[in-house]
């Protein structure tokens, strides 16, 4: 029975090891969505309406100074840089037992985007990616468009003004 007991008990932790990563590895995809979701949100905002990034405040003043096409004809990637950096400060932060190997934040003149890639620190399975088998990664993305029902009445409001 001993015999037994004791070839049986390593498999049955090893199971039950493997049951707590793959909750912590769905745990660690939420946390990585949501965070993406935030800064993206917040990078797009300031892409279009050029409002601070850390309060979201909008000057209307040097708001409505813009072209009224400037947001299609260039892209201000200045929530770029932070919105990158906010998001590996934040995963270093609540992320347990992973780590975020790439986040690429790109700004086109319509949308701006983020992907991340997170791996788990799973002990028994990072031999593995040694032979290509990669467990427990998780690729995300997330796109916004920023604010442009705000961009679209400031305009419309422009034409009015010139129709006048």
């Amino acid at each position: 029975m001993t015999v037994e007991v004791s070839a049986l008990l390593p498999i049955v932790l090893m199971v039950l090891w493997l049951f707590f990563s793959y909750l912590f590895y769905f745990m660690n995809c939420g946390i990585t969505q949501g965070i993406m979701e935030e800064a993206v949100q917040k990078s797009a905002n300031v892409r279009v309406t050029g409002a601070d990034y850390d309060t979201g405040k909008i000057s209307y003043a040097k708001l409505n100074k813009k072209v009224i096409m400037e947001n299609i004809i260039s892209s201000n990637k200045n929530g770029d840089v932070k919105a990158q950096k906010e998001i590996r400060q934040k995963l270093g932060q609540h992320l347990f037992m992973a780590k975020a190997s790439s986040v690429n934040v790109s700004t086109t003149p319509l949308r701006t985007s983020v992907k991340v890639s997170m791996q788990s620190n799973v002990v028994s399975f990072q031999f593995l990616s040694a032979f290509g088998i990669r467990l427990f990664e998780y690729q995300g993305s997330e796109a916004a468009l920023g604010d442009f029902e705000m961009e679209q009445i400031r305009g419309w409001n422009a034409i009015e003004g010139a129709m006048d």
